[in-house]
């Protein structure tokens, strides 16, 4: 078989391993009536119209981000009752019946729900996901209502009476994600393939690892646009590579589309803009036509961003109040932390997202291949790839100059962030493990050792990822962790216990399914401690990874968690997620007493 005809042969099986991979699980966390003997308990179990007259509609307002909270709760330094009346039951209802189990994947309906196509309005009222993810989500929608896969109506009683209706509009926008993770394995191999002078089973390697890596399994399954962000990064590192080859302007101009394409993606993407100063750099030209391409190519994929979001133009020149809500939420998210604790704990995560093997070999040889690519003569090896593969080595800066950028910015927040912020890295963690490969094929001499430490890499980061991936399945099934944890606090409750306290308000990622009705669920102050160390509940609750539970007296609580084996310790994932509990002590039959 001719290399062509076996690399061909490879991507194919590599792209079905793939989909399978990405759309396994791909249902997991989804709403649905089988909570509702854990919500009601005894009581008669409410119908949709009564959920959302008591609930009362989501007000609109102008100048307020589609994804902001329409009426937070005041007063955060007291412990606050969330469930005292049937209007703040149906509040919570109102999550559990539309919401799924990751916390970022309503925003996007939110912002769908907000625009009004029959009147002209388009307008997603929402900016750090960008229109390449909510238009073509949107469409997905309607195409799939057309087929009869979905039923789309604007009576949210319907939605609220059958949430398993409303959770397939998740898997759809998971879909779309899954496509782009798909598209991602080919830009691996490409990569890899450029970057070895042509070696396939080195591009090979690269795409499985690409596959098997935790954070990318992850990612692959959620309804969020980081992932389609990152291939899209990757796509401009493909373009810019064919630029510096070959000089033709259509490469260029390429490059340009796609990091706008990018950035229009996910806000995010913003690093991979640096591909354009570097691919010039690489070819022989003067100074003047260097600064002039860059220029005109952030210029261009500058058009590209406002043609994909033209709303963020309009609200620039006509709305700036609109902006600056929408973008609060993500600074409020993102804050400098200092250095000592910020860069552990990056580099933590990074090591959580890929694997602590690749992450350590991929960093290495990234240091040794871009002390290397600096050297060789490009101009020289342009047309004669395959015999000067050194040469090639270069181009990787292209990769690894938005890589360093990416994980500057990813350090620069990362003090106190819990393990769902590895998402962020991603891109870094793609260049590691593109490095990694590269480092093998470069440096490892015989083809025995070579698939060796191939084979200990793809090992290595499939175990962990196969943790993601059981994961997910697990969280498909209609026995959960949350369902789990639904069960305890039954029993918690059998056993005399009344009072609730969690760190954030009731929503199906923060809190299994509870009786509304018999808990008195109390929402405790945002800050680590409570004056007096008193105990405010009988049990503590919260999703493990998350924010720690307030400092009381040792003496009255204990604490008790369900074993987890380590392969199930998934912290950038929500699912299957296990629950960590304060019990106050004394409290009869409670576990671990």
């Amino acid at each position: 078989m001719t290399a062509n005809g076996r690399s061909w042969l490879l991507v194919s099986l590599l792209l079905v391993a793939a989909t399978a991979v990405f759309c396994a699980g791909i249902t997991w966390g989804l709403p649905s009536r089988e909570i509702d003997r854990y919500l009601f308990g005894d009581e008669l179990v409410w119908s949709g119209e009564k959920i959302q007259r008591l609930a009362g509609e989501r007000t609109e307002a102008p100048t307020r981000g589609a994804d902001a909270d329409v009426d937070p709760l005041a007063n955060r330094g007291e412990i606050i009752r969330v469930n005292e009346t049937d209007e703040q039951r149906a509040e919570i209802l109102r999550r559990y019946r539309l919401y799924t189990h990751q916390p970022d994947e309503m925003v996007t309906m939110m912002a769908l729900a907000r625009m009004r196509p029959g009147r002209g309005d388009l307008d997603p009222k929402m900016y750090q996901y960008g229109g390449l993810w909510i238009y073509p989500v949107g469409a997905a929608l309607k195409v799939a209502s057309a087929c009869g896969a979905i039923a789309l109506t604007t009576d949210l009683a319907y939605y609220l009476d059958h949430p398993e209706a409303f959770g397939r509009f998740y898997v759809v926008a998971r879909l779309y994600v899954a496509a782009w993770a798909v598209v991602g394995v080919w830009a691996v191999f490409w990569i890899v393939r450029r970057l070895t002078g042509g070696c396939v089973n080195a591009a090979a390697a690269g795409a499985a690892l690409y596959i098997a890596m935790p954070v990318v399994v992850n990612m692959a399954h959620e309804a969020k646009p980081h992932l389609p962000g990152v291939v899209l990064m990757l796509l401009a590192v493909m373009a810019a590579m064919r630029y510096v080859e070959t000089g033709r302007r259509g490469w260029w101009i390429a490059t340009a589309c796609l990091w706008g394409a990018a950035f229009g993606m996910v806000l995010s993407a913003w690093p991979v803009f640096v591909v354009l100063p570097v691919m010039t750099l690489m070819r022989r030209q003067s100074w003047p036509e260097r600064i002039v391409k860059t220029l005109v190519g952030v210029g261009i994929g500058g058009v590209v961003y406002f043609v994909t979001n033209p709303y963020v133009l309009v609200n620039l020149l006509v709305n700036r109040d609109l902006l600056r809500s929408n973008l609060a939420n993500t600074r409020a998210m993102f804050r400098l932390g200092p250095w000592q604790e910020a860069l552990p704990n990056a580099l933590r995560q990074v090591g959580e997202g890929t694997s602590i093997v690749l992450a350590v070999v991929g960093a290495v040889g990234a240091i040794a291949l871009g002390i290397k690519g600096c050297r060789p003569d490009h101009q020289e090896a342009e047309n004669d790839r395959a015999a000067a593969p050194d040469a090639m080595i270069g181009t990787g800066w292209l990769l690894g100059a938005p890589a360093i950028l990416v994980f500057v910015q990813f350090a620069a927040f990362a003090a106190g962030q819990p393990g769902e912020y590895g998402r962020f890295a991603l891109f870094s963690d793609v260049a590691l493990a593109i490095a990694a490969v590269v480092t093998a094929r470069r440096y490892l001499e015989t083809r025995g050792r070579r698939w060796v430490a191939v084979a200990f890499l793809v090992l290595t980061t499939a175990l962990p990822g196969g943790g993601y991936l059981a994961g997910f399945v697990r969280d498909s099934s209609p026995e959960t962790s949350r369902t789990q944890a639904a069960r305890t606090l039954q029993h918690l409750q059998a056993s005399g216990a009344s009072r609730l306290g969690i760190l954030a308000e009731p929503a199906p990622y923060v809190l299994p399914p509870v009786d509304l009705f018999r808990w008195q669920i109390l929402l405790l102050p945002s800050d680590s401690t409570i004056a007096g160390g008193q105990a405010p509940a009988d049990v503590l609750i919260r999703p493990r990874g998350t924010k720690p539970f307030p400092v009381y007296r040792p003496s009255e609580y204990h604490a008790w968690s369900p074993a987890v084996w380590a392969f199930d310790a998934t912290p950038i994932s929500w699912a299957s997620k296990p629950f960590d509990f304060m019990l106050r002590k004394g409290l009869l039959g409670s576990p671990g007493k």
